[in-house]
């Protein structure tokens, strides 16, 4: 009798573990280097500045594909994830360091303290008792306000207690500015149509060794050549004014532009703002676009805070500053 034999499957070999989705993870580290290296192509043809301006956005896809690439499985879920993560992080981190409120602010030596604050209203916001609480729970000495309508001038008249000093280029747009001050300004000036930015400006005299205060508001992106010309132009116009300055307002522009570049460097200022301060619709902010350039000798003596948006597209943004004295 034959006995047969059954014969034993035969044993596959074990497969190493391997790592799944690598596709997800790298497709969005090159979508943001390569959104980062556009940015940079701004400094060769302006028309590549546009990109820059969602640089941090860039920066923040290629550090979520990078964190994703460790992961076993399911990279590509992991990078989206981290992706969203970060991006909100970045829209909460004004409101959380704006939290605590003002900081205090210590003058340094041969110095005093001025708390200056920029805020684009936005021109058809008319929440104006929200607006004077924002302004007044920042409590800055001088401030300065963009896209102010006519339906806002009742607003100066209410702060005419607290800003006593006010200056308004209530020309038809795209002026409509505002300088308001608790201390004594002079030798105003203010410029609507020519082919720099909308601007006024103000010196706030001996008491601040001259220190003269530019309010701006230049054009919009996608409009990089625009912008650039503005730029340019408003260094030509503002470095012919002696003394310290601080500039600022609503420039359409982020940290990884060469609009701000150009006027940093053009008139020798340091950048002290960072904080997103747009949109503030969704309460999430994701673009820095609202900018405090301040001159060398003059130093930043507290953390930026953001205010209220008090019905506003834009985030007031606040400052402490140490100013040298006589």
């Amino acid at each position: 009798m034959t006995t047969t034999e059954t014969p034993k499957p035969e044993v596959q070999p074990k497969k190493r573990p391997r790592h799944r989705d690598w596709g997800g993870a790298l497709f969005l580290v090159l979508v943001g280097a390569f959104g980062l290296f556009l940015g940079r192509l701004g400094h060769l043809w302006i028309g590549f500045d546009i990109f820059s301006q969602f640089g941090m956005q860039a920066l923040l896809l290629t550090i979520a594909g990078l964190l994703a690439l460790p992961v076993p499985k399911y990279k590509g879920l992991a990078a989206a994830v981290f992706a969203v993560l970060l991006l909100m992080a970045y829209g909460f981190w004004p409101h959380w360091v704006s939290s605590k409120g003002l900081n205090a602010a210590a003058a340094s030596p041969g110095h005093k303290i001025l708390r200056v604050a920029s805020f684009n209203t936005y021109i058809y916001n008319d929440h104006l008792d929200e607006m004077e609480k924002s302004i007044k729970d920042l409590n800055p000495d001088v401030m300065v306000m963009v896209e102010f309508g006519a339906n806002k001038l009742p607003l100066l008249d209410r702060l005419k207690t607290d800003y006593p000093y006010q200056f308004i280029c209530q020309t038809s747009p795209p002026c409509e500015s505002v300088i308001i001050s608790k201390f004594p300004i002079s030798d105003f000036n203010a410029r609507a149509f020519w082919d720099g930015p909308p601007y006024v400006s103000a010196s706030l005299g001996p008491e601040w060794n001259n220190l003269t205060i530019f309010g701006v508001h230049t054009t919009r992106f996608p409009h990089s050549r625009a912008q650039f010309t503005q730029a340019r132009e408003f260094v030509k116009a503002a470095e012919s004014v002696t003394g310290s300055k601080i500039v600022m307002g609503d420039f359409n522009s982020t940290s990884f532009s060469r609009i701000n570049e150009t006027i940093a460097e053009g008139l020798e200022l340091q950048r002290l703002s960072y904080l997103p301060s747009w949109p503030a619709s969704y309460g999430f902010p994701q673009l820095a676009i609202d900018h405090i350039f301040a001159s060398a000798g003059i130093l930043a003596a507290s953390g930026e805070v953001i205010g209220d948006n008090a019905g506003s597209d834009h985030y007031p943004i606040s400052i402490a500053v140490s100013v040298p004295s006589n």
